[in-house]
């Protein structure tokens, strides 16, 4: 046995320096992979009180670090016959109703905006569904002036009309030092039958480089 060691002394060198090679590997890439998981931004978008007009979308920051929400979008429809609006600020039209003008100024900060920072493990809840679709017309009859347009988003126009309705909410962020602005996304279907579900069962984050440029050009149209 000595012999054949003697004899194969330089292999068996080469076979133990590869071996500790690849352990060396295996764990730099335990720590590479813990590292990209405590840095990588996650927010996450779900829906809550049920499946009807009134349910509610939250917004979590399941992140290490704290977030700064910078601007909400709701997208609605699909491909090129689709509207974006930014419902980030309260809706100035139900503030109006109210009965004291001063109302707006009087309240707090995260009663009149979701714009802001989010620390770690919180939430911030966005407003019921069928109100961000009200919302959403009265800001497209605003800015086209005409009632009609208004009235023909892309099968948005009533919750349980018969059609499907699709609605993408859009989060744009700035996390920590990374540079620029990140993103996340998820679109509910309000189906035939008027329940409204998620179209996919997570959130999807826009944190890679196209993704981020897209969000980039989407912060930039709505500043």
């Amino acid at each position: 046995m000595e012999t054949w060691i003697e004899q194969h002394a330089t292999l068996l060198q080469v076979g133990v320096s590869l071996a500790t090679l690849l352990i060396w590997i295996f764990y730099a890439q335990l720590l590479f992979a813990s590292y990209r998981r405590v840095r990588r931004p996650k927010i996450v978008i779900n829906q809550m009180m049920g499946h009807s007009d009134k349910a509610r979308f939250m917004i979590s920051n399941m992140s290490q670090e704290a977030i700064h929400i910078d601007k909400v979008l709701v997208c609605m429809g699909t491909g090129d016959d689709c509207v974006y609006q930014q419902v980030t600020d309260i809706d100035p039209d139900q503030e109006a109703k109210r009965e004291d003008p001063k109302s707006m100024l009087s309240a707090k900060l995260n009663e009149v905006t979701v714009q802001g920072p989010l620390e770690a493990g919180k939430c911030i809840e966005l407003g019921a569904f069928q109100n961000l679709l009200d919302r959403v017309g009265r800001q497209q009859y605003q800015k086209t002036g005409d009632a009609g347009q208004a009235d023909s988003l892309p099968n948005c126009d009533a919750v349980g009309n018969g059609a499907e309705c699709r609605v993408e909410i859009i989060v744009i962020a700035v996390y920590s030092s990374e540079k620029g602005v990140i993103g996340a996304s998820r679109a509910f279907v309000c189906q035939e039958d008027g329940l409204l579900r998620p179209e996919n069962v997570q959130t999807t984050q826009h944190a890679g480089f196209f993704a981020r440029r897209r969000m980039a050009r989407l912060h930039e149209q709505y500043v």
